[in-house]
């Protein structure tokens, strides 16, 4: 049975059982005025392995006019399924997908009956010390951080959708804009893409490698990711020291300017040369060297230099990021494990019922549960 995005949908399952008499325990008539057997329960646990028998204790009396004929427990099951995957690709950015849900997959049905004989007057009442059967069918399931994929049971256990929707949620968060960016940064530096895999993504934005500038994401032997995704914001040059002997100074890299204009309520980035003359008015910020899908910049309002993806080169990191699968999204590298978790729990409720001669029904209206593991 595999989870759905929201259970309730779930078809009912045949639960072998004790017994299997199928009408509604609540749909029982009886006529107005008649006099019911008064009933009690008493459960000798609220937590069982899946196929050990549940002790109770029955209580009931009727009128002076009726006799008890036999009493049943009646059991309605109920299903819980959690499922969940944890991203862990990236170093900041954090997400997990959960989904789950509870659902009815039996309605209530007879489970054991017992004839009046085995009651015990105690003088007050009449007591029943017995058990009810559990299915072994009934097992608490669980499945997760493993650390073999199983292609198979992912799919028994999880919707459909499941995979293609957190990538989507993944792929979607670190390049809908830079809030992300060191996680982008990350992934396209420590993840094992195929020289094929980025010259097909370059082949479809030819308008921005016309210079070449995307040819440099695929990798030489000489090459190394990091300095291929780089920033320069400082540089060395020889300065005089003292005693006119020569030495190396860091100094601010600046290979342009770009001043902010407002346009429609929205901020627009103007980048213009270095040796730009800005009309009185128009604050200038620097614009340091960096890989050509970079605005590297100082921002007056962070204080410090600031680091974004063209919004233009965008579209080339999230198809290129779309092709990782899910599985390697979810690989947790330090534990060497998927990091996937599912459970699948059940539920009884469990209602006492006693009968008499004449046909009139008692029964618990108390909410009585019990957890299979």
């Amino acid at each position: 049975m595999k989870l759905q995005y929201k259970i309730g949908g779930i078809a009912a399952v045949a639960v072998l059982m004790a017994s299997c008499s199928m009408h509604d325990p609540y749909g029982d008539m009886v006529n107005v005025g008649d006099a019911l057997p008064t009933v009690s329960l008493e459960l000798g646990t609220t937590v069982v392995n899946a196929g050990d028998s549940v002790s109770f204790k029955g209580k009931y009396y009727t009128d002076g006019e009726h006799e008890p004929d036999h009493s049943e427990i009646w059991v309605l099951v109920s299903q819980t399924e959690s499922a969940a995957a944890t991203l862990r690709l990236t170093p900041s950015y954090a997400y997990s997908l959960s989904i789950g849900g509870t659902d009815t997959i039996r309605a209530s049905q007879t489970v054991a009956s017992y004839p009046h004989s085995e009651a015990e007057w105690n003088g007050h009442e009449f007591e029943l010390n017995v058990k009810f059967p559990t299915s072994r069918t009934l097992r608490q399931l669980t499945w997760g951080n493993i650390s073999e994929w199983d292609q198979e049971k992912f799919d028994s256990y999880y919707p459909e959708n499941f995979s293609q929707d957190f990538v989507n949620t993944v792929v979607t968060s670190l390049t809908q804009d830079s809030t992300y960016y060191d996680d982008l940064r990350y992934v396209y530096v420590n993840y094992n893409f195929t020289t094929d895999q980025i010259n097909g993504v370059i082949a479809n934005y030819q308008n921005l490698n016309q210079n070449g500038e995307l040819s440099q994401l695929v990798l030489t032997e000489t090459a190394d990711k990091s300095d291929i995704w780089y920033t320069k914001t400082t540089k060395e040059v020889q300065v005089e020291g003292p005693g006119g002997r020569p030495q190396t100074e860091e100094v601010p890299n600046v290979i342009g300017k770009y001043y902010i204009e407002l346009v429609n309520g929205v901020s627009v980035y103007r980048e213009v040369p270095l040796d730009y003359v800005a009309p009185d008015g128009v604050r200038l910020y620097d614009v340091y060297e960096s890989s050509p899908w970079l605005f590297c910049r100082y921002d007056d309002n962070v204080g410090g230099i600031v680091t974004t993806v063209r919004s233009n080169y965008m579209p080339v990191f999230k198809d290129l990021i779309s092709l990782i699968p899910f599985t390697d999204w979810i690989y947790d590298s330090v534990e060497g494990q998927y990091s996937v978790s599912f459970s699948r729990k059940y539920q009884l409720g469990v209602t006492f019922k006693v009968f008499d001669t004449d046909g009139n029904i008692g029964y618990t209206t108390d909410a009585f549960t019990i957890d299979l593991n």
